[in-house]
């Protein structure tokens, strides 16, 4: 009996000793295993936020391309051209800018998602103007609502500090990507921005940011999950729409980064209201005052550079052909002599043999001791201008002034921006000012011959003249407007008898900006709503609205048969 508890016990003893030793095998096992998939888990989402990157840079080329050569397309002169080929190529241009915008933004938030990822994204702050970063917001939404025909209301408390300490590139960006959402997704009403200050103590105060709208809002569940990166909301739900929550994602991002938050308080059909709060430290603290009033939109007339220098010589560093050809048609108009290299150490040596008013680099030449060769190039002359053209503006101009750069444009480049950089550093003695003023530039006022203008039903002479950029530019717009009716009519109506729903729907979106244009805001809705039901093959609303709308732009043919005896 004794022996066999003994064989007993051992026996448990053993099989207690295997049980433990394969625990312990097994249980390292699958710490291996976990340990493996953990690296390779890491190994796959670094390897997916190079690619976002590296596609992000790679898209912006051609996209640079497109913005470039279609902004040097709205800069042609028009003179002798056929009126109706005009403006029929410059509302292809003006959908060409807004899709671009578009597509720019969306690779910018895709840059600033793979910094986040990685780990890069930080904060870069600097001294700004209150006043001049809310103008640009205003003037920017005024605008976007203006097109669609909104109200747009700007609540700034006029005690808000002049001049504010932080990182402005982050907060304009947030701010853009609400007030572009929040105009984007509402069909009736308007937005309302609104800025307050919230607390103050020392130098330091609570900044608070709402942008609200009259669209059809979001459920609560739509709500809590507005912020998460990737998600979309029930297309049926939000006016057939679908949001992606990237933008959304990096402005909560960057809002924690900045010590603040981004939350949404919404009601399903009534509306969404986005609220960013930030601490601000206060470099000035003047009361900003009234600065709802932002100048108005600014329209689009006749090209004027901001100057001529024929005897000022730019040097562009740049592999890109393209980019080459964009940036001297960009500056065509201004005289400078645009000088070109490949590569950054064949022209060292010709940078200090040459007096450069300013000397641009694309960010794809740049190696690694970039501070030393940008002091070799600065040899001859330690305070040459030198600015990066880079895509990658999620970081701010301290970052690239701290390795040696005097600034930074970003891509894809504009041409208002790329002059204004240029003109601080052209010595006066060699500048001179544009030949032509604009033809906005005495008054905004209708010529008294043609005031009945003023009086003209269905049109607003004063968003005309806004939309245009100057009354000599509308009155023109006016009348190609009016030499084009006729034949428009005829093509529409061509197009509606053969059912090519395709080609009318363009023709329609075409003329409806041209109203748009010219203030004829109530024949663009009517046309956008025919442009709708042809894009949904919603013959029913063509068949019952074709003639109507037909009618109503025919109208103006009469409206506007004055100009033609002038």
């Amino acid at each position: 009996m004794h022996t066999v508890i003994i064989i007993l016990v051992s026996a448990s003893a053993a099989g207690f000793l295997v049980w433990l030793y394969m625990m312990v095998f097994v249980m390292r096992r699958k710490s291996e295993e976990l340990a493996k998939a953990k690296t390779e888990v890491i190994a796959a989402n670094a390897a997916k936020t190079r690619f976002l990157s590296n596609i992000s840079h790679e898209l912006l080329t051609p996209v640079n391309t497109i913005v470039g050569m279609n902004e040097m397309a709205m800069r042609e002169n028009a003179e002798n051209v056929p009126t109706q080929y005009f403006m029929s190529i410059m509302n292809y241009c003006f959908d060409i800018r807004d899709a671009s915008e578009s597509l720019v933004a969306l690779i910018n938030d895709l840059l600033a998602m793979s910094d986040i990822e990685s780990g890069k994204a930080h904060l870069e702050e600097q001294d700004y103007d209150t006043k001049d970063m809310l103008s640009t917001l205003i003037s920017r939404a005024q605008g976007r609502c203006a097109e669609k025909e909104l109200t747009f209301k700007a609540d700034i408390d006029e005690l808000l500090p002049s001049g504010m300490y932080g990182d402005t590139d982050k907060i304009t960006q947030i701010l853009t990507n609400l007030l572009t959402n929040a105009v984007k997704y509402t069909a009736v009403g308007g937005v309302v921005f609104s800025v307050s200050m919230l607390e103050r103590e020392n130098n330091y105060c609570k900044v608070q940011y709402s942008v609200k709208d009259t669209g059809m809002g979001l459920t609560p569940q739509e709500a809590e999950k507005i912020f998460a990166v990737y998600d979309s909301l029930d297309e049926n739900k939000s006016m057939d729409k679908t949001v992606t929550g990237l933008g959304l994602d990096i402005s909560k991002k960057f809002a924690i980064l900045m010590r603040g938050d981004l939350v949404c308080k919404s009601e399903y059909g009534k509306g969404a209201e986005f609220i960013l709060t930030i601490p601000q430290k206060m470099t000035d603290q003047t009361p900003v005052g009234d600065i709802t009033d932002s100048g108005g939109i600014s329209g689009r007339g006749p090209f004027i550079p901001q100057f001529i220098a024929p005897d000022a010589d730019i040097l562009v560093i740049d592999n890109d052909p393209m980019s080459l050809k964009i940036i001297k048609g960009l500056l065509k108009d201004t005289d400078v002599f645009v000088s070109s290299a490949a590569s950054i150490e064949d022209c060292i040596d010709r940078i200090n043999d040459t007096l450069f008013s300013v000397v641009f680099i694309d960010q794809m030449l740049i190696p690694e001791n970039a501070a030393e060769i940008i002091e070799n190039m600065r040899r001859s002359d330690p305070d040459l201008p030198i600015y990066l053209l880079t895509s990658n503006s999620a970081s701010s101009e301290m970052y690239y002034t701290s390795i040696g750069f005097t600034g930074y444009l970003p891509k894809p480049v504009d041409g208002v921006t790329l002059e204004k950089t240029i003109l601080k550093h052209i010595p006066s003695k060699i500048r001179q000012d544009p030949p032509n003023l604009p033809d906005n530039a005495d008054t905004q006022d209708i010529p008294w011959d043609l005031g009945w203008l003023n009086e003209t039903d269905g049109i607003s002479a004063a968003d005309g003249i806004r939309n245009c950029g100057g009354v000599q530019t509308f009155i023109s717009a006016l009348r190609m407007f009016s030499a084009t009716i006729g034949s428009n009519i005829q093509t529409i109506r061509s197009l509606y008898e053969v059912n090519d729903l395709m080609h009318l729907k363009f023709k329609i979106h075409s003329m409806s900006r041209s109203a748009r244009i010219i203030g004829a805001l109530e024949l663009s809705r009517f046309a956008d709503e025919i442009e709708r039901a042809a894009l949904s093959h919603d013959m029913e609303f063509v068949d019952t609205h074709i003639e109507d709308f037909l009618t109503m732009y025919g109208a103006y043919k009469d409206k506007l048969s004055r100009l033609s005896e002038k």
